[in-house]
Order: structure tokens, then C-alpha cells, then sequence
């Protein structure tokens, strides 16, 4: 049988052909006179596209150095990666079986940790496009079932204007959440309430919903995942998948974000739509 060592590039290899390019024309913000037109959608398009003979040259560099810098992102995420398993296939192998669960009030008869049942989780997390980057923030508090959790995101983005400047777009939310399924292995939450996003030309704010899960793979190796819908007034679609490994209190995590956001063409009357891919690494504190 494979091992998760051998697993982990395949994987992200994987992820890799399925990653869409780069957006042209930017989400929240209004388009250039010469493109507007009533019901157009501006989708993904590969940023190596030119007229001429110059341009292609010139973009073909440009487009050599942004693979550069996604082989380079890939490369230490994978090192990241190997390192994470190697290190907790280690932890396995000399963890007894009476160590800390995962969730102490997971069990129907709760077991206490130092006499807390309530959780508080905090995480900072950064990501590398292939344009641009992301900052997040997110912390929660949880109990037995019911919980609550905020997170923040602030992307950087060049401008498609050639002027060197930056888009910013900011992303929040708010959520009540629930444990569907718990245990001192892992959780399953559901999760309801708000989003906002802070676009260059407009600020939504909508209903959201999401779904979140952490595992316990073996020893201190978690798998984790979360997935966000935000239907109206714009579309927001979040998905992020990846590994944990507990050290403490502390927690380092690696993995994938992939991000789509679509203004419904409320800002100017055309389609600006976004996809935004890449590798994530952050550290989290658990109390």
C-alpha cells in the first residue's frame, strides 16, 4: 500500500491540472469603458494571451516567471508536506494510546481536560497565488455542540491595467456553528450566518453557510477541511483542504484554497467573475 509520503505529491499534482488562470477582469470593480457591454461575463482567461510577436515574448517571460514562482510555492509546500508526515508517522510511533483526544468533550460521557469545555481556536494562514497573495485570520470558541467562529481575508492583487498599482478585496464572515458529528477523534460542523466582502468599487454583505471537519489521521496528523457558499447578492465559493499537525497547544497546517467570487454584474451591469488558487501554510493556537 502507498505510503502518505508517497501520496502527498500526487495529490498536489492533481490539484495542480485542475487550477484555473488568471482572472481578467477583477471582481467588485468596474470594467474599462471600451469592454463594458450589457450581460457580458468576464471569466478566466491564461495571462500568456497577446497579439503580437513582441507581446507573445514579452508575456512568455512574464508567464515564465509566474511558473516559476508556482514551482517554487509547490516545491516548499511539498516540503512542508513531507516534513508534516515524516514527523507524525514519528509522533505515532512512540505516542501511547492513552494520549490527549482531539476534542475532549467529544465522548456522550465528556473527558475533562484540565477542567475546560470550552474551546477557543485561533489561526493566521497565508497563501500564494499565482498573482498576487492572501493574509487570513480566523478565531473561534466551541463547546459541546454549539460554537461561534469569525474569519477575515485580505487578497492582494495586481491591477490588469499595467500600471503597477493593487486591487485589494477583503472577505468576512461570522458563523453560529453546530457539531453534527463529534467524537475525541474529530468534528463535523455545520455552520450558518454572514458574509462581507470589501471590493474595490462596492461592499456586499449576504447570508452563509459552510461545512467544516478536522480527523484525526494518526498521532498527531489531523486532516482538516472547509467548504463556504455565499449565495446573494454575489457569489462566493471557498473550498480549502489540507493537513495539521498538533504540537501543544500550537498547531502548524499546510494544504489547497481554491476561491471563486462572481458580482452578479451589480456594479457595473457586466460579470466579473474571479478563480483563485494556490498553496496555504499557517499556524494555529488551540486553549
Amino acid at each position: 500500500m502507498p505510503t502518505l509520503r508517497q501520496l502527498l505529491p500526487a495529490a498536489l499534482a492533481t490539484s495542480l491540472f485542475f487550477t484555473s488562470g488568471t482572472a481578467e477582469a477583477r471582481f467588485g470593480k468596474h470594467s474599462d469603458s471600451s469592454n463594458s457591454s450589457g450581460g457580458k461575463v468576464h471569466d478566466a482567461s491564461p495571462v500568456e494571451s497577446s497579439s503580437d510577436d513582441d507581446d507573445d515574448d514579452s508575456s512568455g517571460n512574464s508567464g515564465g516567471s509566474n511558473d516559476s514562482g508556482g514551482a517554487n510555492a509547490v516545491s516548499t509546500l511539498l516540503d512542508i508536506l513531507v516534513f508534516v508526515a515524516d514527523t507524525a508517522a514519528r509522533s505515532s510511533s512512540t505516542t501511547s494510546s492513552g494520549q490527549t483526544p482531539m476534542y475532549p468533550h467529544g465522548r456522550q460521557e465528556p473527558v475533562v481536560r484540565s477542567g475546560n469545555q470550552v474551546l477557543f481556536r485561533m489561526g493566521v494562514e497565508g497563501q500564494a497565488l499565482r498573482e498576487g497573495l492572501s493574509v487570513g485570520l480566523n478565531v473561534g470558541l466551541e463547546g459541546q455542540r454549539w460554537g461561534g467562529d469569525a474569519a477575515a481575508t485580505s487578497l492582494k492583487l495586481p491591477t490588469q491595467d499595467g500600471t503597477g498599482r493593487e486591487d485589494k478585496i477583503g472577505l468576512y464572515s461570522a458563523h453560529l456553528t453546530y457539531a453534527l458529528l463529534t467524537s475525541d477523534r474529530g468534528r463535523l460542523r455545520a455552520e450558518a450566518g454572514v458574509a462581507l466582502a470589501k471590493a474595490p468599487d462596492i461592499t456586499f454583505l449576504g447570508p452563509s453557510v459552510a461545512l467544516s471537519f478536522e480527523r484525526c489521521l494518526f498521532g498527531a496528523l489531523d486532516v482538516e477541511g472547509r467548504g463556504q457558499f455565499v449565495p446573494v447578492p454575489y457569489i462566493q465559493v471557498d473550498a480549502q483542504a489540507g493537513l495539521a499537525l498538533r504540537l501543544g497547544i500550537l498547531t502548524l497546517r499546510s494544504g489547497w484554497r481554491w476561491l471563486m467570487l462572481d458580482d452578479r454584474g451589480r456594479v457595473d451591469g457586466v460579470v466579473h467573475r474571479d478563480y483563485f488558487s494556490g498553496p496555504y501554510a499557517g499556524l494555529g493556537l488551540n486553549l
